[in-house]
């Protein structure tokens, strides 16, 4: 149950994102709720907030530090993010920042820009990494999964 109501939060955070640069603040608190509510059904609650917690801290820190370089609607997303993938958030954060990384550099070279004046939208990014999370969990539980046949 816990996948859909991630993907559409995804979903919706990107859309927004690219569009208006902005991650609604409904969006978020509803995605945290149901996130706290299905980890409270699924026995999980402390691992998620220990992950949520840690995943959000070094955002929230460069959020302060230089708040024009990142919103806080892009912190309170890793911190759902979070919730939802436990121990995976480590993949989805590492593969969603360095496709935004490489992104913004190679937009950068194309405008003869320095790197730091290229600014994107991290929510698409940040999406792309959690699904590329969940592909890899998925793939490494199928192949632990010993088919039964039938004679």
């Amino acid at each position: 149950m816990a996948l859909p109501v991630l993907l559409l939060t995804l979903l919706i955070a990107s859309v927004t994102d690219l569009r208006r640069r902005e991650i609604p603040n409904w969006l978020m608190a509803a995605a945290a709720v149901a996130g706290v509510g299905l980890a409270i059904a699924e026995g999980r609650v402390g691992s998620s907030l220990l992950f949520s917690l840690m995943a959000t801290a070094p955002f929230l820190l460069a959020n302060l530090v230089r708040p024009e370089g990142m919103g806080m609607g892009d912190v309170k997303l890793v911190a759902v993010i979070g919730l939802y993938l436990d121990q995976q958030v480590w993949i989805a954060l590492a593969a969603g920042l360095a496709l935004a990384g490489l992104t913004g550099v190679l937009i950068a070279l194309g405008k003869r820009l320095p790197p730091s004046r290229t600014a994107l939208p991290l929510a698409p990014f940040l999406a792309i990494g959690s699904v590329l999370s969940i592909a890899v969990t998925w793939s490494e539980l199928s192949t632990l999964v010993v088919p039964i046949t039938v004679a």
